[in-house]
């Protein structure tokens, strides 16, 4: 009956309140704290004297309130149902507080542009297919694709009162899925003059590269059009400077650009990608670059994206790309869906950073925004990579606007991720513990891991800056010709003594002057005192000049975070076997940059974690012979049921010759049918069920340890692998790690070393 009576008075309720509270006007009850906030009108001195009399903790000042202070009562529990009214009132009475009120927890429900299925997130029609934004993989041994840019999202972190803008060929502004975010304070036409970057139209759309680039970043979110930015929240304005002649003075004008305004400079351009060009800024260009990490953001420094160039076709390499190559720049490179790099990529130790990108042509590519109002799942190389990091980047400068340009470039080095581009040539650890690699830098970049490293209320900036200059006063020309090399031992206390001392490294310069028949011959590889080798020229097969180079700056992040003390050692060659080829070193200086002390942030050495939610393979696992030796596998799973003729038409003598072959037989054709390869016939001497299976159970963990394991040749940057003739690339690109793990399976089944 009690039942019965509380349901009756429940349906009544309901139809006045809604059933499940007693009456109207009550809600949870409050969870109070032992903390109290008053108003004291003498200011600080008064609010410690009340907490030292009263027993009080003052915890501050609340915000940017003028005398209203926060107590902490060190003797009351931390959370009660009851309010401490006498304590509140002894704290009311006293003459020197005007208010006081013992805080209470509020509930608070996230309203949160996202909701739970990914596929539903945004009604915008290409929403689904920006891959590299959201997890798309039907299951979760596959790699994981995405950016981690969700979880920054369902913080509500979008890119609020960031200023991005776009240095390219204009910006189509009144494009309905940018329009909402365009800012015309960080938008200019330096071609024509006038403050409309509009393209200009013609019958090819030539000119849709700026607007491809800017719908990436700002694409409005929920608005039934195209797909949605990186930072969709913030605002994007367009410089246009590319479609006209390129002058000094316009790149200088278009990178100092209303640097107290614009956040975040994106370029998706730079010298041609032709694999023989050697260019950088000119002098107005660098004083702007200079101008803006030093004055821009009000101090903070402005922050310049760059793509690293697609000239991987042409055998290009970035580190001759001065702009790329700049200290002042965030050099980003692609990979394509597979987590391969494409065939467009260049390789420079300047890189320092990935993002997703277009790839094989049986790959996605990018989504934006295009010209006269249309959409695009089209947009493609490293074009499409920098501005998909320059939205990340407007993330991190919502969540701490006070980052400065350093302390970016910082927070992408310690969160990029080596692990889902791993199976790729060319890594190496550095004498910091750092991942690094000549095609990707520090890795692909985690919108997630550098949202979260930059919270204003935990990371600290990175130390002053340092330059220490490294040079031998007593140097000599040095001859180099074809099949011979120069090599520099260059010893170094890093300045140690004096002001600026360098003790924990971000980028290194090695300018030099060389003079060389044949330019696209010289090979230049740098060596750390920590034992990092660091190729900071690739030869170019197109460049054929004479003119050598002229105090150029070959620049690398390899050793980044290192301590650069002790003995390093520079290496010029030229292996080509032009006999003809001759030349000199005339000079050389290393430039270190770095701190006197070590960043907070890398005071604990860098933690590599697997980048998918679900781990696909036992990468790092060392002692593989302990797994071989595991006999726990049960007897029962090496017993064969007994099979009879069905309705199917499965008869016995089919099913007998299936029984006699072994397990490893069994697999071996499973293996061979998945991969289309010719079935290699097994001689080895019948086993036992039981030690078949436990061969098995052995030679799978040695396949994983195999496809763990970078071989030597593929790892070393001087090999084959490493240069234009890149066997590893030119390959079928694989379609999942899965195939990799087959492949390996197969190999040692069929005894293949």
């Amino acid at each position: 009956m009690a039942g019965g009576a509380w349901a009756l008075r429940c349906v009544a309720w309901a139809l006045l309140w809604g059933c499940g509270a007693p009456g109207p006007g009550t809600g949870p009850q409050r969870q109070f704290v032992n903390q109290w906030a008053a108003e004291v009108p003498g200011g600080p001195g008064a609010a410690r004297a009340i907490a030292d009399e009263l027993g009080y903790d003052l915890l501050g000042q609340i915000g940017s309130l003028e005398n209203h202070y926060l107590f902490l009562h060190k003797n009351h529990q931390r959370r009660s149902r009851r309010s401490a009214v006498h304590i509140t009132k002894r704290l009311s009475d006293d003459d020197r507080v005007s208010w006081a009120e013992q805080q209470y927890e509020k509930q608070r429900s996230k309203r949160s542009v996202l909701r739970d299925s990914a596929n539903n997130l945004f009604n915008d029609p290409m929403w689904t297919q920006q891959w590299y934004l959201q997890d798309t993989r039907m299951t979760p041994t596959l790699p994981k694709l995405d950016l981690h840019v969700l979880p920054v999202w369902q913080k509500g972190i979008t890119g609020k009162g960031v200023v991005i803008t776009v240095l390219d060929d204009g910006l189509e502004w009144n494009h309905t899925d940018i329009y909402a975010n365009y800012d015309p304070d960080a938008s200019y036409d330096f071609n024509d003059n006038d403050h409309d970057p509009f393209p200009r139209y013609d019958l090819t759309n030539e000119n849709k590269h700026g607007t491809r680039c800017a719908g990436e970043i700002a694409m409005q979110a929920n608005n039934k059009k195209c797909g949605v930015g990186v930072a969709f929240d913030s605002k994007v304005g367009g410089i246009r400077m590319l479609d006209g002649i390129v002058t000094d003075a316009i790149e200088a004008s278009s990178i100092g650009f209303n640097p107290d305004h614009v956040d975040i400079y994106s370029a998706s351009w730079g010298p041609n990608d032709d694999g023989k060009t050697v260019e950088g800024p000119g002098r107005l260009a660098q004083k702007a670059f200079e101008y803006g990490i030093k004055q821009g953001r009000k101090g903070k420094g402005s922050i310049f994206v760059w793509a690293s160039g697609n000239g991987g076709r042409q055998g290009d390499n970035c580190d001759c790309d001065g702009y790329t190559d700049s200290i002042y720049t965030i050099s980003i490179s692609s990979a394509s869906q597979q987590g391969l790099s494409p065939w467009y990529a260049e390789k420079c130790s300047s890189t320092l950073a990935t993002a997703y990108s277009s790839g094989d042509y049986t790959d996605q590519r990018i989504t934006s925004a295009d010209l006269h109002n249309e959409c695009t799942v089209t947009h493609t190389g490293t074009s499409a990579s920098a501005p998909l990091a320059a939205g990340i980047f407007a993330l991190a400068l919502e969540a701490n606007p006070n980052l400065t340009w350093r302390d970016m470039q910082h927070l992408v080095v310690w969160t990029s991720e080596y692990d889902p581009l791993a199976l790729n040539p060319g890594w190496k650890k550095n004498g910091a513990g750092l991942m690094v690699n000549s095609r990707f830098g520090f890795g692909l970049l985690n919108a997630k891991a550098l949202v979260d490293l930059a919270d204003r209320s935990t990371w600290r900036a990175v130390p002053e800056k340092k330059v220490c200059i490294v040079r031998d006063k007593t140097f000599e020309p040095r001859a180099l010709r074809a099949n011979g090399e120069v090599t520099i031992e260059i010893p170094t206390t890093a300045c140690e003594g004096q002001e600026n001392v360098i003790t924990s490294l971000e980028h290194v310069q090695l300018e030099a002057t060389i003079e060389y028949s044949r330019r696209g011959d010289l090979h230049v590889t740098l060596t750390s005192a920590s034992g990092t080798s660091t190729v900071l020229l690739a030869e170019r097969e197109r460049d054929t000049s004479p003119n050598g180079f002229k105090n150029w700056d070959f620049m690398s992040v390899h050793t980044w975070g290192e301590n650069p003390v002790g003995t390093w050692t520079l290496r010029i060659t030229d292996m080509s076997g032009r006999i003809q080829n001759q030349g000199r070193i005339v000079n050389w200086r290393l430039i270190l940059h770095g701190t006197s002390s070590q960043p907070e942030h890398m005071k604990n050495p860098r933690v590599y974690t697997s980048y998918n939610t679900v781990q696909n393979d036992r990468r790092g696992v060392e002692r593989m012979t302990d797994l071989a030796e595991d006999e726990t596998t049960p007897d029962t799973l090496s017993e064969t049921p007994p099979v009879s003729e069905g309705p199917n038409g499965y008869n016995s003598s089919r099913a007998d010759k299936l029984t006699e072959q072994t397990p490893l037989d069994v697999i071996r054709r499973i293996l061979q049918n998945a991969l289309n390869k010719q079935m290699v016939p097994n001689r080895a001497p019948k086993k036992t069920s039981k030690e078949e299976l436990r061969i098995l159970h052995r030679l799978f963990y040695q396949a994983l340890e195999r496809l763990n394991k970078l071989s030597p040749i593929r790892d070393s940057e001087d090999s084959l692998y490493g240069d234009d003739v890149d066997v590893f690339y030119n390959t079928k690109p694989y379609k999942h790690r899965d195939d990799l793990l087959r492949q390996a399976l197969l190999n040692i089944l069929n005894g293949r070393n």
